[in-house]
């Protein structure tokens, strides 16, 4: 549990290439955007999920709403939907904003293993200095499938999902910027944030 939460935080912070697969918002909410919303990020990684939290509650807030972490209100680890219900009333928050990660997984291919002449001419001497290389599995950069779903607090109906594709990349926070302004602007484009 811990390697997916780690993954979490790698895929949702760690790629700076994150495209937005698809998205659908409930025809019901257009025009009608929430202004307080409660965040959740879907890991048993404690540290994980607050980093999360965090980071896009603060960035919910430079955008004039109010966001609040889902840890803040007590709620740790995987709890009952019974119970969460209670934590969402008690927070006042209009809308409830879940992230999770779908799927993971890393590029990778096989490189052909070759004989190549050595000598220094390959016509003679090639023939008899030769080296051969096994081949090799060569890995690349992992992807990551997430998924966003935006609720409404009060009815727990679904207000905006979308799926969104990343590519690793080493700048953590710029990432996570990144990836969220992408959820972000879908939203605010669906008129529902």
């Amino acid at each position: 549990m811990r390697c997916l939460g780690v993954l979490m935080l790698a895929v949702l912070a760690g790629c700076a290439t994150s495209r937005l697969v698809t998205q659908q918002s409930n025809p019901e909410y257009v025009g009608k955007s929430f202004k307080t919303v409660m965040v959740v990020g879907v890991t048993a990684d404690e540290i994980v999920r607050r980093t999360f939290e965090d980071r896009v509650a603060a960035l919910l807030d430079k955008r004039g709403l109010k966001g609040i972490p889902g840890y803040s209100l007590g709620s740790r680890g995987q709890v009952e939907e019974a119970e969460l219900r209670r934590i969402i009333a008690r927070s006042g928050a209009e809308g409830v904003f879940i992230t999770r990660v779908t799927r993971v997984d890393r590029d990778s291919a096989t490189a052909q293993g070759a004989t190549v002449g050595v000598g220094l001419y390959t016509y003679y001497g090639g023939v008899w200095q030769t080296v051969t290389t096994a081949p090799q599995q060569i890995s690349g950069p992992s992807w990551t499938l997430s998924e966003t779903r935006l609720f409404d607090a009060r009815t727990g109906v679904l207000a905006w999902t979308g799926i969104v594709e990343t590519r690793e990349n080493k700048d953590l926070g710029e990432a996570l910027t990144q990836y969220v302004n992408l959820v972000f602007d879908a939203m605010v484009k669906d008129r529902v944030l």
